[in-house]
């Protein structure tokens, strides 16, 4: 949607010289709302940038475990810190009816609409890790195998 926004708008600034302030104000809210979006299932198909100098050591039980460690040290306070903070912003934002406006336009951009999306991207996020958790945990309690999408592109599997 923001590409095609954005797409629009240069075609229409080139061809007729007419731009649309009101699209270059929507599309930072349109690509902040995909990536946060789109981070649980990134996560989810374990597509997401892993910074980890021991994982080429570890077995699949390791990796059960780092992943776990990780999960519970990292991901699940960070989403949890995030949604305490960004909470309270989007109910405000949300009942006082908050606009985004800029100079040269004339349309006003439902603010609380992006503010929204802050915590609910945490917030699917959260869960994804919890889930992510619980299938460690059925993994190392060895009632589970381990997961491994098929559509995986390295053929490697949820690591």
């Amino acid at each position: 949607m923001g590409a095609l926004g954005t797409a629009r708008n240069a075609i229409s600034r080139k061809a007729f010289g007419i731009a649309s302030s009101s699209l270059y104000d929507v599309q930072p809210h349109f690509f902040a709302a995909a990536v946060l979006l789109m981070a649980a299932y990134t996560f989810k198909r374990d597509e997401h940038v892993r910074i980890d100098v021991f994982s080429g050591y570890l077995g699949p039980r390791g990796m059960a475990w780092l992943d776990l460690v990780g999960i519970g040290l990292v991901l699940l306070p960070l989403c949890l810190a995030s949604l305490w903070v960004t909470w309270p912003q989007f109910v405000t934002s949300w009942a006082t009816g908050e606009t985004r406006a800029s100079r040269e336009s004339l349309s006003q951009f439902p603010g609380w609409i992006m503010q929204g999306m802050i915590p609910l991207g945490f917030l699917t996020l959260a869960a994804q890790g919890v889930a992510e958790a619980v299938r460690c945990i059925a993994f190392l309690a060895c009632v589970a195998p381990r997961p491994r999408p098929a559509d995986h592109p390295n053929g490697q599997g949820f690591a």
